[in-house]
């Protein structure tokens, strides 16, 4: 049994000016927790961080509760130091990418900090209740641009029908450099090393 047309979800859209940007395409069943202003952007308040902080967690003990096995199997991808190459976090995901996917940031926290995130919390563009996480190891502190995460978690699980040389050019350099591995090492802009 087949399980039928792969649903397009990521589009190009060409400007005016001839730059090619990137459109993750909505669900009309993703009903966004997230309220929401007159121009779509999401509103950040305190219930929407609870609610998201919540989920979050919810997803992390039963990423944690799973076999070590099926743990890799739905880790989509990781994020590494540039320092030594530590572990700083991973991204997994639930569900099916063409039904409906959550992606959940797992990482080595700076204590007193978050240590899971869903990415794409209420499908607002990968922004979620915060921009960034923090993680760190022992080289040093950095912060994990959510953004960056929902590019990989895209490019991944959503790239082209009929892929052209060129189509990652879209995403950020991190993304660019690490699709092959499916490793996101952090850039040094955002990166602190310990003395």
């Amino acid at each position: 049994m087949g399980r039928g047309p792969r649903r397009e979800r990521l589009r190009f859209r060409q400007e005016a000016d001839g730059a090619s940007t990137r459109e993750f395409l909505r669900r009309e069943e993703a009903d966004p927790v997230n309220a929401r202003d007159g121009n779509g952007q999401p509103i950040r308040t305190l219930e929407n961080r609870r609610k998201w902080r919540e989920e979050s967690e919810r997803l992390a003990k039963w990423f944690f509760d799973l076999h070590p096995v099926t743990q890799k199997k739905v880790t989509a991808f990781v994020v590494r130091c540039p320092a030594k190459g530590c572990l700083l976090g991973r991204v997994f995901r639930r569900g099916d990418p063409r039904t409906g996917v959550r992606y959940v940031w797992l990482g080595e926290s700076v204590p007193g900090r978050d240590a899971a995130a869903i990415v794409h919390w209420a499908w607002d563009g990968g922004r979620g209740s915060k921009d960034f996480m923090f993680a760190s190891c022992k080289h040093g502190t950095g912060r994990i641009r959510l953004g960056v995460l929902m590019g990989m978690a895209e490019a991944l699980d959503f790239p082209p029908p009929t892929p052209s040389e060129d189509w990652l050019h879209h995403y950020d350099e991190a993304v660019q450099r690490g699709y092959a591995r499916q490793t996101i090492i952090v850039p040094d802009a955002q990166w602190t090393a310990r003395p």
